[in-house]
């Protein structure tokens, strides 16, 4: 990969204009893949609030501890989401059905994809380099048996969970810099420049990580397994600033979203999930 690289970049010192082209090309075929799409899509609604979610941090300071997740209190089918939750869905695909209901006790997000893809948001705009923790509840009914883990033509999981983080352009590696730039000047401005996702795999142990089929600025982490039981809920907490060293090698500049969803739109199976008491919070400093 090193010496591919290597005669790429010479032949970007010798043959600019060709290899302006070749990188526009390679930038536009990443800018239609699905993985960066979702960014997109998510990202359009952060942008959308960015300011007033700024504008209620500056006013309202939040003690330590503190969560930065508004509570769902409303939801289809009796509502809209309570702001600023809203939903993320993908363009050319079904959305996946998402509702908010009581479950167990809970008031939690129903989301239920059939041939579909779709999440729900909650922007944020977080210091990325302060200990972030996030916890959540999660179930799922049933398994999706032709999913495959970091591979495009089974890229579906029941459940998972995007995290949306901007980290500086120069600290990423030149080609994406370039694809990174064209997204923001052809799409929008405040894109995200990667993303953790926390999935409910169907084959592949907890612990295991790889980066996105479509993107090398996902990294897929697996929390929940073939041996995770079914219709029974599990309650996750992840260290965000950690997560973000160990996939991308430092922590991001800011946290901008968190999405909850599920996908089976590259399976065309049923994916039905259940998500609760999700909680963004700055652990305590030693």
């Amino acid at each position: 990969m090193r010496n591919v690289f290597s005669a790429w970049f010479a032949r970007l010192c010798t043959d600019r204009p060709r290899a302006l082209f070749v990188v526009w090309r390679r930038a536009r075929r990443a800018l239609c893949s699905r993985a960066f799409l979702t960014s997109l899509v998510s990202m359009a609604s952060v942008v959308s609030m960015a300011s007033m979610v700024s504008l209620a941090h500056a006013q309202a300071p939040q003690a330590e501890g503190e969560n930065r997740l508004q509570p769902w209190r409303a939801g289809p089918p009796s509502g809209e989401w309570s702001a600023p939750w809203r939903e993320a869905n993908l363009p050319k695909l079904k959305p996946s059905e998402r509702s908010l209901v009581e479950q167990d006790g809970r008031a939690a997000l129903h989301i239920r994809a059939q041939a579909a893809a779709g999440g729900l948001l909650h922007p944020l705009d977080l210091p990325g380099d302060q200990p972030w923790q996030l916890s959540w509840q999660w179930r799922t009914e049933q398994h999706l048996d032709k999913a495959r883990f970091a591979t495009r033509e089974g890229d579906d999981y029941a459940a998972r969970v995007y995290v949306l983080l901007d980290y500086p352009l120069s600290s990423l590696p030149f080609l994406t810099r370039q694809k990174l730039r064209l997204a923001r000047t052809f799409y929008d401005p405040d894109l995200p420049a990667a993303t953790l996702s926390y999935v409910w795999d169907n084959r592949v142990a907890p612990g295991t990580h790889a980066r996105s089929a479509y993107t090398e600025q996902v990294e897929m982490v697996v929390l929940r397994g073939p041996e995770a039981p079914l219709g029974q809920w599990l309650t996750e907490n992840r260290d965000l600033r950690a997560d973000a060293i160990a996939a991308f090698g430092s922590a991001p500049r800011r946290i901008l979203g968190v999405v909850f969803a599920a996908d089976s739109d590259n399976t065309g199976e049923t994916a039905e999930s259940y998500f609760a008491a999700p909680r963004v919070w700055a652990a305590a400093s030693n």
